[in-house]
């Protein structure tokens, strides 16, 4: 979530970036509960809160909480949009979802300057709101777009996804400090605090609100001749960013608008830039300076500019292992979200279903219920044990991290359930029997006589010798199959291979009896996904038929499938599905869990066709409340992370240079989710679980490293009374 700030914290921060407000002068107007006076401003004491709080800032909440609400009411139904009705797999669902998080983070650098140099504060949240609002529609019209074809429907899905990362990027430095911009300082101090407190519930209510409601209208609701309604899930964001946009508009005569003055953001990448290019043009002096910052242009900043940037500096310098974390909280948002989908929503008791992308709203709840519990429980007891410093208590935020992502690969590997393992000198042999009968299997080199039932398979583990034998095997066929014309025996050979399967079909072609491989070019293993799959094998005279199979919960979703091959496999969403050959529905519903391997066998005789589901591989299907230990983990980690990291780079930055130390904060954010792309687009495991593994890893590492930087850290104060006395005290305290 964005910011989710306690009360007590709301107060010291007052935005994204910083703002400063010059005290009235006597021609301004005298409203908002101020005495005229040119020299000394107070609050008339008959005046009510209301009447004395400044009208415009009414807007101005009412159009973050519009715009949050648009936010992530459309970011917790977008992975899903991608992998079902966009068809993208889910390591491209997943990598589309980070680098839509990514540009939405890493734009905040470019609105900062446009908004502070260029065009004013005013200008920049209603251009690029325009922007975002159009960016909204455009995702709406790509799902509305059913007559298009699927590549334009992605095309202009991708556009609009560019248009509101761009836009709600942009506007992200600005919102909260033009609201700042409204308050007269310090006269109206007490008021600019409530502000904020208020300011950062509305991003909460607007988030929690639409987390909850875009996921029913995206499923509860049935449109375009879907089973879904995605242009109602995603239409309702764009109304609220289109009423946000009105509503900016509408107080306009009220807002006290500033012009665009310089950025600090400009000013120290020209200072960092002046130094080193000084450093380099005087290497061979002989002078050497302190550091390496004193050596930037000193006719053009100032000692104390300089200072600033290197005291900004060394808490970048700690900033560096914060992308890991982000790496981490963001996929509660993509894979989270997709493994939820695998998972049983059901509530009997209330006759409801939670949806996938629902459990999200589980954060944002945890992140209020725990911002107090943290600062009277919490805190003390790890007080108590020598954890009291910021970066002590992030360091351990990032581990709480790690150790949800432990949970959600523990919760992955009971999803796909047990996978039969191949041990070294041991291979496996699967036979499925195409015939409506019972058919008796024996070998000389098998230590096997049994009978493989009628449409169903037989599986035997071999231990071999060599690292792979050709074995003879022999048929016998019951008396019912006498009927079908075949021979009473028949005599075949199977090629077994070490920690290999080898899937053979016993079937009829005409009067003739064949044993085809079926798996030598195929892959039949579980998904990392989680999805089941299937493939169909089928008597001969079946050829170039097609098989439907219809999602009974949801009619309108179906599959084709044409008999054109023994081995092709489908992916499909689990559920329970109708099948049908060429319209006709056949007697056998087939139930497929998740991350199951599943072979539907169909024979076809003179008479009747039939048809069965054989398993190879069985999932699990667990309730989606089995998330709730990783969650509550993240969500802890949050507060000791994220809320942490913000407190400290707000104290540990000079007065000058806290929007370049937010800045900077937000890159982190777009840092760690271009890992979640790299890690998804290399795809360096077939298991969702390894990969989640990988992570916890990762950022168990992260934050040792990050402890060590650390430990030379020493604390600063800074003076907040005037710019000019910024220049920081250090304090004896070590992380």
């Amino acid at each position: 979530m964005d910011l989710k700030l306690k009360s007590s914290f709301t107060s010291k921060i007052p935005n994204y970036f910083t703002f400063t407000s010059n005290v009235t002068t006597s021609h301004e107007k005298k409203d908002d509960g101020l005495v005229a006076d040119t020299k000394k401003r107070t609050f008339d004491p008959k005046l009510n809160f209301l009447q004395a709080y400044p009208k415009s800032v009414w807007f101005i909440i009412c159009n973050e909480f519009c715009e949050r609400f648009s936010y992530y009411g459309l970011r917790t139904v977008l992975v899903l949009y991608l992998t079902s009705i966009l068809q993208y797999d889910a390591d491209k669902a997943t990598i589309i979802y980070h680098m839509t998080v990514f540009l939405a983070y890493f734009s905040p650098l470019f609105g900062a300057i446009l908004s502070d140099s260029y065009l004013g504060k005013f200008k920049t949240i209603l251009y690029l709101s325009i922007v975002y609002a159009i960016g909204n529609l455009v995702v709406t019209g790509a799902s509305m777009a059913s007559c298009f074809s699927l590549l334009n429907q992605r095309n202009l899905a991708l556009l609009g996804l560019i248009l509101i990362s761009i836009g709600t990027g942009g506007i992200k430095p600005c919102v909260s400090s033009f609201g700042g911009d409204q308050f007269v300082l310090p006269a109206q101090e007490i008021y600019l605090q409530k502000f904020f407190s208020i300011f950062y519930f509305s991003i909460n209510a607007g988030a929690l609100i639409s987390t909850s409601i875009t996921p029913e209208l995206r499923k509860d609701v049935q449109c375009f001749g879907r089973d879904s309604c995605y242009p109602l899930a995603f239409g309702l964001p764009a109304v609220l960013m289109v009423v946000s946009t009105i509503v900016f508009i509408s107080g306009k005569r009220l807002y006290k608008i500033k012009k665009p003055e310089s950025n600090v953001i400009v000013m120290a990448s020209k200072c960092i830039y002046s130094a080193l290019k000084n450093k380099i043009k005087l290497a061979s002096d002989s002078s050497k300076k302190d550091n390496w910052l004193d050596y930037a242009d000193s006719n053009i900043y100032s000692e104390s500019e300089i200072a600033d940037v290197r005291s900004a500096l060394n808490v970048i310098y700690l900033f560096i292992p914060f992308p890991f974390f982000w790496a981490l909280f963001d996929q509660q948002g993509s894979r989270w979200t997709l493994q939820a989908t695998l998972m049983n929503g059901r509530f009997d008791f209330l006759k409801w279903t939670m949806k996938p992308d629902q459990m999200q709203v589980v954060n944002p709840l945890l992140v209020l219920f725990f911002i107090p519990l943290f600062e009277t429980a919490v805190y003390p007891l790890l007080k108590k044990i020598g954890i009291r410093k910021p970066l002590q208590k992030i360091t351990l935020g990032g581990v709480l991290a790690a150790i949800a992502f432990v949970c959600s690969a523990i919760l992955q590997f009971n999803i796909i359930g047990g996978t039969t393992e191949i041990s070294t000198g041991e291979s496996r042999l699967i036979i499925f029997n195409g015939f409506n009968c019972n058919v008796k299997m024996n070998s000389t080199q098998l230590p096997i006589l049994d009978v493989i039932k009628p449409l169903d398979m037989i599986d035997i583990k071999y231990e071999l010798a060599s690292n792979e034998k050709v074995i003879p095997v022999n048929f016998t066929f019951d008396k019912s199959c006498s009927s079908k014309n075949l021979p009473e025996t028949f005599s075949g050979e199977v090629v077994v291979t070490e920690e290999k399967e080898s899937l053979y079909f016993l079937s009829s072609t005409g009067d003739k009896i064949e044993l085809k491989r079926i798996n030598k070019d195929h892959n039949m293993s579980k998904r990392k996904n989680g999805n089941p799959i299937i493939n169909v094998l089928y008597s001969e005279n079946l050829s170039n038929k097609v098989v439907t199979l219809h999602n009974i919960e949801s009619k309108s979703s179906h599959v084709d499938i044409t008999l054109t091959s023994f081995t092709e496999v489908k992916e499909l969403p689990y559920g329970k599905y109708e099948v049908f050959l060429e319209g006709q529905r056949l007697p056998t519903d087939v139930y497929l869990l998740p991350s199951s391997v599943n072979t539907l066998i169909i024979e076809q005789n003179s008479t009747n066709v039939s048809d069965n589901l054989v398993v190879l591989e069985e999932g699990n299907y667990i309730h989606i409340l089995w998330q709730l230990p990783q969650i509550i983990l993240m969500s802890a980690a949050e507060i000791m992370f994220s809320i942490t990291g913000l407190e400290f780079s707000f104290t540990q930055a000079p007065v000058s240079m806290k929007s370049l130390l937010a800045a900077v904060n937000l890159l982190t954010v777009s840092l760690g989710n271009l890992i979640v792309v790299f890690v998804s687009e290399v795809r360096f495991f077939e298991n969702q679980a390894h990969e989640y593994l990988l992570f916890a890893g990762l950022m168990i590492c992260d934050m040792v490293v990050f402890a060590f930087m650390g430990l030379k850290y020493k604390y600063k104060t800074f003076s907040s009374e005037s710019v000019a006395d910024d220049a920081p005290r250090e304090e004896n305290k070590q992380c």
